[in-house]
C-alpha cells in the first residue's frame, strides 16, 4: 500500500501549532507555542516510524449486525491484528455515544459494542466496564436506552459509566501537547484502565473531517470539568487537542462500525451509508488512516491524521491490511459542507 505522502502544508501546520516560524507560527490566536525542542522531538519520532515495522489493520466485510456473526468476526478480526492479551486486565470499552435520532447511524451500534465485550471475556479479560461522555448531553442514560445498548449490557452483566461525572483524577499532559497546563482531569475509570478499546463509527464529521478512533477519544473528557460542549481543551486547535488526548491516555486499541457508515454533514445530520466493514487495529493513528480510505478519502487531507503522521503519534505510513482486501471495500462519501 502506499505510504501517505508527509505533505509541506502538513508540516507547516506543525510548525505554527509549535510556534516556530516568525508571524506565521502565531497567526492563529488559540495556538500557544511549545518550542523549537518539541517540535524537532515530534519530526524525529516522526521519521523513525518510517522504518519501523508496519502496523497491521484487520478488515471484515459483507457483515450485518446480526450479533453472532458480529461475535465470530470480531473474534477473528482480533487474532488476524495481532490485538493485545487482555487476560487479567480491566478494559474500559468506549463506543461513540454523541446523540440519538431515529433513523442516522449517529452511535456505535449496540451489537457491536456487545460483541466486543463478548470476545473480551473470551480472552479472559479481569473487569469490563462500557464508558461515555457525550460533547452534548449532560446525562447519557437516555441515548444508551434508546440506542438499545442498556439491554445489550443488561444481557451481559456490564456496567454503563458515565464518564463525564466519573471521579476525575489529574494526570499530566505529555508529548507538549497541552502547553501551558500542568495537568488534565481524565474519569477514574480511564485512568485506572489498563487497556481502552475505542469502538468508533465510520463518520464524517464538519470539523475534524472523520470521527473515527482518535477523535472518539473526546467521549473520556469529563464534562463535570470541562463543559459542555467540550470546547474547552480546544484552545490549541482541536488537532492538537485530539492528539494531545491520545498521548495522555492509557493504551488504546481500535474497532471501527463502519456496517452502516455517515456521510455528508456528520458527526449528526448526514446520510446513512451502507458500507458492510469493520477495522481493528492496535495502533489507532492506523486504523483511522485505513479508515479514511475506506471513506474515499486521502488521510493527509484530514489535519489530525496528517499531524499525527508527522509527530509519529501512531504508525500511519507503513500499514499491513488483512482479512478482506481495501480495495474492494473503498467507497466515496461525501465530504461534510464547509
Amino acid at each position: 500500500m502506499a505510504a501517505p505522502r508527509l505533505t509541506r502544508r502538513a508540516f507547516l501546520r506543525l510548525m505554527l501549532i509549535a510556534g516556530i516560524g516568525g508571524g506565521l507560527a502565531f497567526a492563529e490566536r488559540r495556538t500557544r507555542p511549545v518550542g523549537l525542542r518539541q517540535f524537532l522531538t515530534w519530526l524525529l519520532r516522526g521519521w523513525r516510524r518510517r522504518v519501523e515495522p508496519p502496523a497491521t489493520v484487520a478488515l471484515g466485510a459483507s457483515l450485518s449486525y446480526d450479533e453472532a456473526l458480529l461475535r465470530d468476526a470480531l473474534i477473528a478480526l482480533w487474532d488476524e491484528a495481532g490485538m493485545p492479551d487482555v487476560a487479567g486486565k480491566r478494559v474500559l470499552v468506549k463506543p461513540n455515544l454523541i446523540e440519538w435520532i431515529e433513523g442516522r447511524p449517529l452511535v456505535t451500534a449496540p451489537e457491536v459494542v456487545g460483541a466486543v465485550i463478548d470476545g473480551l471475556r473470551a480472552r479472559g479479560a479481569a473487569e469490563i466496564v462500557v464508558g461515555e461522555g457525550p460533547g452534548f448531553r449532560r446525562d447519557a442514560g437516555p441515548v444508551v436506552t434508546q440506542s438499545g445498548l442498556a439491554d445489550v449490557l443488561a444481557r451481559r452483566g456490564v456496567p454503563f459509566i458515565d464518564l463525564n461525572y466519573d471521579d476525575p483524577q489529574p494526570v499530566p499532559p505529555r508529548d507538549g501537547w497541552f502547553p501551558g497546563r500542568s495537568r488534565l482531569w481524565l474519569p477514574r475509570h480511564v485512568v485506572e484502565a489498563d487497556l481502552i478499546i475505542s469502538v468508533a463509527k465510520l463518520k464524517t464529521h464538519h470539523w475534524a473531517g472523520v470521527t473515527l478512533s482518535l477523535k472518539n477519544l473526546f467521549g473520556v473528557v469529563p464534562g463535570i470539568r470541562y463543559g459542555w460542549p467540550k470546547n474547552m481543551l480546544h484552545v490549541n486547535g482541536i488537532t492538537p487537542s485530539i492528539l494531545g488526548l491520545k498521548q495522555a491516555l492509557p493504551p488504546v486499541v481500535s474497532v471501527i462500525d463502519g456496517i452502516v457508515g455517515m456521510e455528508g454533514d456528520g458527526p449528526l445530520f448526514g446520510t446513512p451509508v451502507p458500507h458492510g466493514v469493520l477495522a481493528v487495529g492496535k495502533d489507532p493513528l492506523a486504523v483511522d488512516v485505513i479508515g479514511a480510505r475506506l471513506m474515499g478519502f486521502d488521510p493527509e487531507e484530514i489535519e489530525h491524521l496528517a499531524l499525527g503522521i508527522w509527530a509519529g503519534i501512531g504508525q500511519g505510513v507503513h500499514i499491513e491490511v488483512r482479512g478482506a482486501p481495501i480495495e474492494s471495500l473503498r467507497r466515496r462519501y461525501r465530504r461534510p459542507p464547509k
